[in-house]
């Protein structure tokens, strides 16, 4: 299992122990036999708990609830980044976003590093893939080592259906015996959430709620860059229409591995179904996936093998970035030396301690970079997040608020509102302790905040601008002041053993737990192994982004 770290000593400390009293470490698990076949199922922004195998409350997935029952589910599984090309990309490497260099833009992958359909065709593997294109496109670096390859841009939900039917038509091309990778990506259960006849109105029967507005990519984007207020209970529609995709995703899947089944497939092939990232509905404040928090980060992970036919549970921590090592070591060959990701082979086989390893991830949307961790504590899984505004040379454009640590007795910084004065409230630990007038010219200020101790800040103003709505400049984002002279950055601790939401912040109340976790964040890597390549984008693959809310 990945070290912990600082707090894999006392793990070490007891495997010791138990070495002096004579104690004979358990044999290894023997690794499940390899099979014809691979497949490789991307679904893509499918968090975890919207699968009635991970406790969804809504019957959104019989056909994969009763797959689960002959398959290995992986119960901590986390994605490296809430973003579709950077994500996937460490799938198909086995190293972190930072590592591949691969982010959120139009990133080419570098020709150094070998892809996983490079390495299933180098060891004498067909190589099939369809995609639904947007971030998952040939142009960034995927369709290296396919020898069959589309991505066909999503146009609507029943897509799906398509995208199925070209990686069976993609198998029905095989000699006997010739085995196989095949990997399939679909858009389903992205937004806008539309979901076909049938399957609409089977969460939320009634009409939309008084306020809602269409479910797509550049409204939500609106409402996260503050242009538009969503009341709350807003989410609920949402996530209804959501999960309706869900439910005819899992009547798609149930199709498509019945097909596998009457072709004979399916009992010499294994089968691991994930996606690249989950989704928001106000968790956090946010719509679609824009934040390191668990609704954006925990995936569904199932592996199907033949000889797996009882149900079997994982509970340790594990990483999309493991799949490549995983299913290199589950074929018989030799992945790549150095990777970051760790085969889970031998879970699969056969148990493991209750909860282990760690995941790590990491984000960037709207100026703010974040790192976080999540690793088992006393029995429980705990998670370490920051959040770290991306300064200008001359501070932070803030849109209506900004939230940050203070340790000092008061706060002296500068700060400019956008075009017009702005009152910016001031509050420290969710108490007002200052409203200031913040004038179009740079000033100091001072707000006294008491004696010195750690608590949370939080600056607020009633409303911001678009610098390029009101075609006074290019800049997209809505500002209302900008502020420097004080760090910004934020730690926050949850204990998702017993708050699996992440709602209740513990940074405050645990310190020393804090402190440590802090410095478990500073091993994230932060130097890609290769320069990455800029791909060039055309204008449809620019439409479908802004139709999928990437593009502004």
């Amino acid at each position: 299992m990945r070290s912990t770290g600082t707090l894999g000593g006392a793990l070490a400390l007891a495997l010791l122990a138990a070495a002096c009293a004579g104690e004979r470490p358990a044999a290894p698990a023997p690794i499940l036999r390899p099979t014809r076949g691979y497949i490789l199922l991307s679904i893509d922004t499918l968090r975890a708990d919207a699968l009635g195998v991970y406790g969804s409350r809504r019957p959104t997935s019989p056909f994969l609830d009763r797959l689960a029952g002959r398959a290995v589910v992986f119960e901590n599984a986390f994605a490296q980044i809430p973003s579709t090309l950077p994500s996937h990309m460490s799938m198909f490497t086995g190293l972190y976003p930072t590592e591949h260099g691969v982010g959120p833009g139009a990133t080419l992958l570098a020709a150094e590093h070998r892809t996983l359909p490079e390495l299933f065709r180098a060891a004498g593997f067909r190589t099939f893939g369809h995609s639904e294109g947007g971030w998952v496109s040939g142009d960034f670096g995927f369709a290296r080592g396919f020898e069959e390859w589309t991505d066909t841009a999503i146009e609507r939900d029943t897509d799906v259906e398509r995208t199925l039917q070209r990686g069976l038509d993609s198998l029905a091309r095989l000699a006997d015996g010739e085995r196989f990778f095949l990997f399939l990506h679909t858009y389903t259960t992205h937004d806008p959430y539309a979901p076909p006849p049938g399957y609409r109105g089977r969460f939320w029967p009634g009409p939309a709620p008084a306020g809602a507005f269409a479910p797509e990519g550049p409204r939500f984007l609106d409402h996260n860059s503050h242009f538009l207020d969503a009341p709350r209970e807003l989410a609920a529609y949402y996530r209804a229409l959501y999960d309706e995709g869900v439910r005819y995703l899992d009547d798609a899947l149930a199709r498509f591995f019945g097909e596998l089944e009457r072709r004979g497939l399916a009992a010499d092939s294994t089968v691991v179904l994930t996606s690249d990232h989950g989704e928001e509905f106000l968790e956090h404040g946010r719509y679609v996936h824009t934040q390191a928090y668990p609704e954006s980060l925990r995936v569904p992970l199932l592996i199907v093998h033949p000889d797996v036919v009882a149900p079997r549970r994982v509970a340790p921590l594990v990483e999309t970035i493991d799949l490549l090592p995983t299913l290199a070591e589950l074929a018989g060959f030799v992945a790549p030396e150095g990777l970051s990701g760790e085969s889970l082979a031998a879970l699969l086989a056969g148990g493991g301690p209750e909860l282990g390893g760690r995941a790590q991830a990491q984000n960037l949307h709207s100026s703010v970079a974040e790192r976080t961790l999540l690793v088992p504590v006393g029995g429980r899984l705990h998670q370490i997040h920051l959040a770290l505004p991306e300064l200008e040379n001359d501070g932070f454009w803030v849109s209506r608020r900004i939230v940050f640590d203070a340790s000092a007795a008061a706060l002296d910084f500068r700060a400019v509102a956008f075009r017009e004065p702005r009152t910016v409230e001031v509050l420290a630990g969710g108490e007002p302790v200052a409203a200031l007038e913040i004038g179009t010219a740079w000033k100091s200020y001072r707000v006294e905040l008491g004696r010195a101790a750690p608590r949370r800040v939080t600056l607020r103003t009633a409303d911001c601008e678009s610098p390029a709505r009101l075609g006074v400049g290019p800049d997209l984002r809505c500002l209302s002041f900008k502020i420097d002279g004080i760090p910004l950055t934020r730690l926050e601790l949850f204990d998702l053993g017993n708050d699996p939401g992440a709602q209740r912040d513990l940074a405050f109340e645990r310190p020393d737990l804090l402190r440590t976790l802090a410095l478990e964040l500073k091993r994230y890597p932060e130097t890609a192994r290769y320069a990455a390549g800029q791909a060039a984008m055309s204008d449809e693959q620019v439409r479908q982004l802004r139709a999928l809310g990437y593009l502004p």
